[in-house]
């Protein structure tokens, strides 16, 4: 096994409140892909579902050495549960490249949330 990257990330639950109030519709198109806001949509626990999302996505363009400003955007990285319930990641557009350039195998995933934190830590190799 080689690793590649390992990124960790945390944030304040109470922050995206306040950004969701203020952007709405605009911010989450940004976060999270188009499958991902459907089940925003359905979720019971909006603001830790867009937390827990944005700190994986977030680790993982830690882990990969990539930022923002490197052509991936949040909305290009799914992050959906396989039939264990594990976190994976869809690599989606621009990212998918990355994805490949790297050589990246597998990712693993581990995250956590509870009342003023969302955590999350990705190691790929």
């Amino acid at each position: 096994m080689n690793i590649i990257g390992i990124g960790i990330d945390i944030i304040k639950i109470k922050r995206f409140k306040k950004i969701v109030k203020f952007f709405k519709e605009k911010f989450l198109k940004k976060i999270l892909s188009y499958k991902e806001i459907q089940l925003y949509n359905s979720s019971s626990r909006k603001i830790n579902f867009l937390a827990k999302r944005f700190v994986i996505k977030e680790a993982l363009c830690k882990a990969m050495g990539y930022g923002m400003s490197h052509g991936i955007s949040f909305n290009n990285l799914e992050v959906y549960s396989n039939k264990m319930n594990k976190p994976k990641i869809n690599y989606l557009g621009n990212s998918k490249k990355k994805k490949e350039f790297l050589k990246i195998k597998k990712s693993h995933i581990s995250f956590t949330d509870e009342k003023k934190y969302a955590q999350a830590i990705v190691v790929l190799e």
